[in-house]
């Protein structure tokens, strides 16, 4: 499996557990799917952003993918910031679900926007056999950074609290 498909099954999780958030009315549940959605979008953005951006930027040098780069991260960060506007309002508030819906809007804005646009643009640059390689880098950052996540969160600080890993660009 090459990066490309490797994401849009990152992607396509997430979308799916976000349907389940929306569809529920049972708070557990929500709170349960909630935290599997946080991680999951923490271990996938800290890692994109250390194999398949970092690749795309030394591949091409060009000003015009770097600066598409960049924004894909601002777009993480405010991924982020709204983890962590959620993880600290009581989920039973109105404005949780209000919050939701524009986390949910905004995620799907980053995955439209990096896979029309910085997927094209990713495979000028990388050959099958980078695509395919930084899959097997990606999972493996993916599980390295989960064991981190695992260890209790006062160990690694408030970050890990939070739903992030320190970031590291």
């Amino acid at each position: 499996m090459d990066i490309y498909n490797y994401l849009k099954k990152d992607h396509q999780k997430v979308a799916d557990l976000m349907q389940q958030v929306i569809d529920t009315k049972d708070l557990g549940e929500r709170q349960a799917l909630f935290e599997t959605i946080r991680q999951e979008l923490t271990l996938h953005a800290d890692a994109e952003e250390k194999t398949f951006y970092d690749a795309i930027e030394k591949a091409t040098r060009s000003q015009a993918v770097g600066e598409k780069i960049e924004h894909a991260h601002h777009e993480h960060d405010e991924i982020r910031e709204y983890l962590h506007k959620l993880s600290t309002t009581p989920i039973e508030e109105e404005l949780w679900i209000e919050t939701f819906g524009e986390f949910k809007h905004s995620v799907a804005h980053h995955v439209e926007e990096e896979e029309r646009e910085i997927f094209e643009k990713a495979k000028k640059y990388l050959s099958s056999h980078e695509a395919t390689k930084l899959t097997k880098d990606i999972d493996a950052l993916k599980r390295e950074f989960k064991e981190q996540l695992e260890v209790p969160a006062g160990v690694l600080g408030e970050a890990s609290a939070i739903g992030g890993l320190p970031k590291g660009r």
